[in-house]
């Protein structure tokens, strides 16, 4: 099952232009592949508009008449031949320096096989985040990619434009033409958005900017917005916008970034792992608010139950569950007062000896015995003896 592919292309001349030498082209081929083409031409004095016209009318001759068995050989031989068209439109006008960029892009059901020469671009996106994009053949690209620029010093360069590759131009620039081709293609899944454009865009629009100004717009809609973009913010150069959307006529909107746990919290219930102690966790009050009335104090609710945790060792990091602790300390507690008891209770005297009790002052002043205890059971005393006196465990009579 092929992939529908929603395509739209438009061009501008800008604020600051009084002709447009862009040149863009759409064109269906007979197996159903799609050519996408944007050329961005130079030279001034209507050079510029030839080269680009020239350059891109080539470049679908030769890629529409390629058998489809080997796109990336064909792409390679459409700049090669684009190039020497440019070179023999500019001998036959007398417009030494005419030349033009040119960005391809053939898109073959799910494969997008991409050339360029200069510093028109291809970006590609998925789920609003860059995939891909062509780099630039400008003097200010080789330096960055050589550490002599930092990435942010180049956009402001004044070699920023100056292009050591083209197709036509200058014989310094023939002396180094080359068309850079992907060998392999880039796999367009649905929802994926390809962009091609001339620098009138970009010098405008912030890499970072492109794709929020177009997600959730219908495909067409979406070119008119970066197009509108690039006029409001001074629209100093002419700009040319192709956009295909696979699968969709909408730009799918930015995937939205999974947020990361929050480390001051914990969901109810789960131990924390690296406290270095046990410790119940901080309880945050928010901010009262002033009332515009009077204020009814409500009663304190109550605090919610907490679950039964494992308790961590500190030394070891074993856990132990709660009861365990509370039945021994309970044990513990009453061994230690069967042990205080024990050591209050007076050993039994020996056989036949007599301990003398101490008076009572129960009797006001009569002296009385009073019965000792052992274990805890009082003694019973021995029958009285005939005649009626009584013997106690003093030996008194």
């Amino acid at each position: 099952m092929s992939l529908p592919l929603y395509i739209h292309g438009s061009t501008d001349v800008g604020r600051q232009r009084s002709q447009n030498e862009d040149s863009y082209r759409i064109a269906a081929q007979p197996d159903g592949s799609q050519l996408l083409v944007v050329c961005d031409g130079m030279g001034g004095h209507e050079a510029g508009e030839v080269a680009s016209q020239v350059a891109s009318d080539r470049l679908v001759e030769v890629i529409s008449a390629s058998p489809p068995d080997n796109p990336p050989r064909a792409l390679y031989q459409a700049f090669m031949e684009a190039n020497q068209a440019v070179l023999d439109a500019a001998l036959t006008r007398g417009a030494d320096g005419m030349g033009t960029t040119g960005v391809v892009a053939w898109v073959m059901g799910s494969r997008c096989y991409v050339g360029w020469v200069g510093d028109s671009r291809l970006y590609q996106f998925r789920e609003g985040a860059p995939v891909d994009r062509t780099r630039d053949h400008t003097r200010v690209a080789v330096m960055v990619s050589h550490g002599i620029l930092k990435p942010e010093e180049a956009r402001n360069h004044p070699d920023a434009h100056v292009l050591v590759r083209a197709l036509g131009g200058s014989a310094g620039v023939q002396k180094s033409f080359k068309p850079e081709v992907w060998t392999e293609p880039l796999e367009l899944r649905a929802g994926d958005v390809v962009l091609l454009c001339s620098d009138g865009l970009y010098d405008f629009i912030e890499d970072p900017e492109l794709y929020p100004l177009i997600e959730g717009r219908d495909y067409q809609d979406a070119v008119t917005k970066l197009i509108q973009t690039a006029n409001e913010r001074g629209g100093g150069d002419n700009i040319t916008v192709i956009l295909l959307v696979a699968g969709q006529p909408e730009v799918p909107r930015r995937a939205a970034v999974p947020q990361q746990a929050r480390r001051e919290t914990l969901p109810d219930g789960m131990p924390m792992l690296l406290a270095p102690e046990p410790a119940s966790a901080p309880v945050v009050r928010e901010t009262p608010v002033a009332p515009s009335g009077p204020v009814v104090q409500a009663p304190p609710a109550p605090e919610p139950r907490k679950r039964d945790a494992p308790v961590v060792a500190a030394s070891t990091g074993r856990r132990f569950p709660l009861w365990l602790l509370l039945a021994t300390g309970v044990l513990g507690l009453g061994v230690g007062l069967a042990v205080g008891l024990r050591a209050q209770t007076p050993k039994p005297s020996p056989a036949g000896a007599q301990t003398p009790s101490a008076p009572s002052e129960r009797d006001a002043g009569v002296a009385q015995s009073e019965p000792p205890t052992g274990m805890g059971t009082p003694h019973t005393p021995a029958p009285a003896a005939p005649g009626g006196s009584h013997v106690t465990e003093t030996g008194e009579q």
